[in-house]
């Protein structure tokens, strides 16, 4: 790797400095773009000091378009980069606006190596890399607006990304209800233009849904608060056509952002941020969340567990945004002290079931508080499993519990 070491070098502000962290408090490496179409350190410096009043340039590293990778501060020093989870996170920007213009190969290959560097130094995982879109409160922000599913695909390989097969496009227009990977035509091409137009880089604009385009299409689901699945369907059209995006300032000197608040308790959290990524994010604490969201408790973080996290964080006021981090935790804590457990199956029977349960369920479903367990409780049962879209049996199981409570 060609690094220029720039720590002494740079800009620095008159009387204000970063504050300081070991090393073993770094748990993510968070990959920008600069949102510019050029740029360079030095210049990246002068508008976080002299513009934005900062201590110094936000980024750890910048990878310039040759390959060239500039060092600007000790892995130690909190910079302002990723709002709330700077304390945890290493900054890599990389020059350049890639919701426009195309990642190029020396500029990736210099920042896939300088991430598995950095991988070993610090002991982490590919799961750790997370682009700045992906940290929690930040889903709305095209920041670095490149695939970071093929990103991390390529950190696990010396090969990198399969290149995509020139594929002849249809020249005929086609208009299908559903689009999803695999698709190609003249339809493909023009939700592709639409997403561009958007601000979420599809790669080339080629009519084939391949794995940028889907990797696009679930980030803006993300961004519209909508079902996060890659297919292009009636309710993605809908947002399509109606989307308004956060505005942010011009980002002259990349996307980046000043701690806030919330950063206290990103640092006094020692459990692992839960998101989607691919491959799914695996583990107890994925039954945990699951249990507590009434997901299907297989233990995976996938689609669903992120739909029904967000549902929680919704009806909680949180950020929705999908992404177990400190915060939805700690709602989640709160959750575990004063939601009722569950203690049996209940359902239909002769004699009727009566009990506490019964009475909390009932609450819960809105009908009369008798304590017994006849027709009307069970229809009530029936009527949420439907609207749930779980399983319609009227019988109250550990899943239904959970979806209740």
């Amino acid at each position: 790797m060609n690094i220029n070491d720039k720590r002494n070098s740079l800009v620095r502000h008159r009387s204000k400095t970063y504050r300081r962290r070991s090393k073993s408090q770094i748990k993510n490496i968070a990959i920008h773009h600069s949102a510019t179409t050029s740029g360079s350190a030095e210049a990246f410096a002068r508008y976080h000091v002299n513009q934005l009043d900062w201590p110094g340039i936000a980024y750890h590293y910048v990878v310039n378009k040759d390959g060239s990778i500039d060092l600007c501060h000790d892995p130690e020093v909190v910079s302002y980069h990723v709002g709330n989870s700077n304390g945890r996170a290493l900054g890599i920007c990389m020059v350049g606006d890639f919701r426009t213009q195309t990642l190029g190969s020396a500029q990736r290959n210099a920042t896939l190596e300088l991430v598995r560097t950095l991988l070993d130094e610090f002991n982490l995982t590919v799961d750790d890399v997370w682009g700045h879109i992906e940290f929690p409160g930040y889903s709305w922000k095209p920041c670095p607006s490149i695939s970071m599913e093929q990103f991390r695909r390529s950190l696990r390989t010396d090969q990198g990304e399969t290149p995509i097969p020139n594929i002849p496009v249809p020249s005929q227009p086609r208009n299908r209800a559903v689009l999803s990977q695999g698709d190609r035509g003249e339809d493909v091409r023009t939700l592709q233009q639409k997403l561009n137009e958007l601000g979420f880089n599809t790669g080339p604009t080629d009519g084939i849904f391949g794995p940028l385009t889907a990797d696009a299409v679930e980030r803006f689901q993300r961004s519209a608060r909508i079902r996060v699945d890659g297919i292009v369907g009636p309710e993605t059209r809908n947002a399509l056509d109606n989307f308004n995006s956060v505005t942010d300032p011009v980002e002259h000197g990349a996307p980046s952002d000043e701690p806030d608040w919330r950063e206290e308790h990103y640092n006094e959290e020692n459990r692992r941020m839960l998101r989607l990524i691919r491959p799914m994010m695996r583990g107890q604490d994925v039954v945990e969340v699951q249990q507590k969201v009434g997901a299907l408790t297989d233990g995976v973080y996938g689609p669903e567990t992120e739909r029904r996290v967000m549902e929680f964080q919704r009806r909680n006021n949180l950020t929705v945004d999908g992404i177990v981090g400190p915060l939805t935790w700690a709602m989640f804590d709160g959750v575990a002290e004063n939601t009722p457990s569950y203690e049996r199956l209940l359902s239909l029977q002769s004699p009727m079931l009566r009990g506490e349960d019964v009475k909390q369920v009932q609450r819960a479903l809105g009908v009369q508080v008798d304590g017994l367990y006849g027709p009307n409780t069970q229809r009530a049962v029936r009527n949420f499993q439907r609207s749930a879209g779980i399983s319609v049996d009227g019988i109250v199981g550990p899943q239904t519990w959970n979806r209740l409570f």
